[in-house]
């Protein structure tokens, strides 16, 4: 049948019944999803009460109930009880659920064999809940949880990897970080540099430990799990200047490496590495402007005659990047007053001294509104 035969009040009746089905549907769906918010709600109140009754025999002194622990673990596998369970919790004063929790791990032990099978929401929840929870915060060693926690990190959802990840870096067990860091590694997983540092840094257990165990190992990893690590170690720990001197002076080591080990020593000054800082503002410009200029960054932080020199020297630099990092280390960094850059002002460099100029208006500026505010408060 040609399409132009079909009559038009044929089209409408289409588009009409079409209008209705969608209307039935959504009717339909309103009323199952209030039904099942007061069915969630009574399940809710319902372990609101087993809780606070649970809560009752810890104040006295005793354990959680056998009984109440073999009820969680037939009730707690499907996971509309499993919310309805976390959702209970926060109704419960939180100060009190800590022994409580405490002792649930048998119980999310039991799950770890059902939620492993379950899809990628149903994983990434679990998990996020025993973070949530600190189910088995303080573990020192391997248990179910972690197990699958490690299996999750593979998944090709980044959800449950993430989750997954929070989840090992809240329990505080070092090896089971380095475990989920070789299992990328293997499978050459791709995550995200900044949502690693974050959760590095959100770790529960021995930071330093967790610190000098990672950096042991870099030389099992590539630069995108290297990177994170030594972001979350500047932000931690003083204790490797030696190491990231030795890093920094390696040609042939990662560039973005280099340059973190630059900020490294930038934020915590090591006395060797100023003649190295000097030599990237003197020389590597003409290879690469980027160590030069995180270099002049960095050596704000290390005062004296001969940074001064190498500063000013990069004031002549053929990059403005690198100009404007000299500039704002003597301004800002160094606080050098204006008679000591006297030599700069009189050079017949017109962009060193329009550089140093443009920094100690600015820096000026920003010394005035800072009064300002002083006096308005």
């Amino acid at each position: 049948m040609h399409v132009l035969s079909i009559k038009p009040e044929m089209v409408l009746y289409f588009y009409m019944a079409n209008c209705i089905a969608v209307l039935i549907f959504n009717i339909i769906y309103i009323f199952i999803d209030k039904y099942q918010g007061r069915r969630n709600k009574k399940r809710s109140t319902r372990l609101e009460a087993m809780i606070r009754g649970q809560l009752e025999l810890l104040a006295a002194g005793r354990p959680v109930a056998p009984e109440h622990i073999k009820q969680l673990k037939r009730m707690l596998k499907r996971l509309t009880k499993l919310k309805a369970f976390e959702d209970s919790l926060g109704a419960v004063p939180s100060k009190a659920l800590d022994g409580y929790v405490r002792q649930l791990r048998p119980v999310f032990i039991a799950l770890t064999s059902v939620y492993e099978k379950r899809d990628f929401i149903e994983q990434a929840y679990f998990a996020w809940l025993i973070e949530k929870l600190g189910v088995d915060r303080g573990q020192v060693s391997y248990d179910a949880i972690i197990n699958l926690l490690l299996s999750m990190v593979s998944r090709p959802d980044v959800h449950v990897r993430e989750n997954a990840l929070k989840a090992l870096y809240s329990i505080g067990f070092a090896d089971a970080v380095l475990s989920a860091w070789t299992i990328m590694e293997n499978g050459e997983i791709n995550h995200s540099v900044k949502l690693l540092t974050d959760g590095l840094l959100s770790f529960s257990g021995d930071r330093q430990a967790l610190a000098e165990l990672l950096y042991s190992r870099r030389k099992h990893f590539s630069q995108r799990l290297n990177l994170p690590v030594m972001q979350f170690i500047r932000f931690e720990s003083g204790n490797f200047c030696q190491e990231f001197l030795e890093l920094l002076q390696q040609d042939a080591e990662d560039k973005e490496l280099r340059l973190e080990a630059i900020r490294y020593l930038g934020r915590y000054p090591y006395a060797p590495a100023r003649g190295t800082l000097q030599q990237l503002i003197r020389y590597e410009e003409y290879i690469d402007w980027e160590f030069a200029a995180m270099s002049a960054r960095a050596l704000a932080n290390y005062p004296g005659a001969d940074t001064e020199t190498a500063l000013k020297e990069g004031l002549h630099a053929r990059n403005w990047y690198v100009r404007l990092n000299c500039a704002e280390a003597l301004v800002d960094g160094l606080k050098l007053p204006v008679l000591k850059l006297y030599d700069v002002y009189n050079s017949r460099d017109r962009y060193a001294r329009e550089i140093l100029q443009y920094v100690s208006e600015k820096s000026d500026i920003k010394n005035q509104s800072l009064k300002l505010e002083d006096v308005d408060v």
